[in-house]
């Protein structure tokens, strides 16, 4: 994601979904700038006026603070693991939604399996 812009749909979402995993982590003045960028949707100018600061640093400072959600993200993972706790309540739900009278115990072992052997507690297998 290591572009002059930030206005994809997809990279404001993958940007959004990381600043609610991770903004607490970020500096107050980083809080900022992705506040006035992100939800603002302020023009580097319109940042640059309201920060007292030059539009390059506003750019820069956008910069950093993608970056930073990035790095927190490839350390931490929470954000690929939430998709994999929401693949794995797919699997679990479908699995409710096709229970009957006459498969309820078959599914309900299948859900619970899907749920043992996924690492449904956030551990793996290998203890990581």
């Amino acid at each position: 994601m290591e572009k002059k812009s930030y206005s994809s749909p997809e990279d404001i979402h993958e940007i959004a979904v990381l600043r609610d995993l991770y903004e607490g982590l970020l500096p107050p003045r980083q809080r900022e700038v992705a506040h006035l960028k992100f939800d603002e949707d302020l023009s580097l100018s319109e940042m640059a006026e309201r920060l007292g600061i030059s539009r390059q640093g506003c750019d820069d400072a956008v910069r950093r603070c993608v970056k930073a959600l990035l790095s927190y993200e490839g350390k931490l993972g929470f954000k690929d693991r939430l998709a994999r706790m929401e693949g794995l309540f797919e699997q679990v739900l479908d699995l409710v939604r096709n229970m009957d009278a006459s498969n309820w115990s078959d599914y309900r072992d299948r859900a619970m399996r899907v749920l043992q052997e996924k690492g449904a507690g956030g551990e793996t297998k290998d203890g990581i």
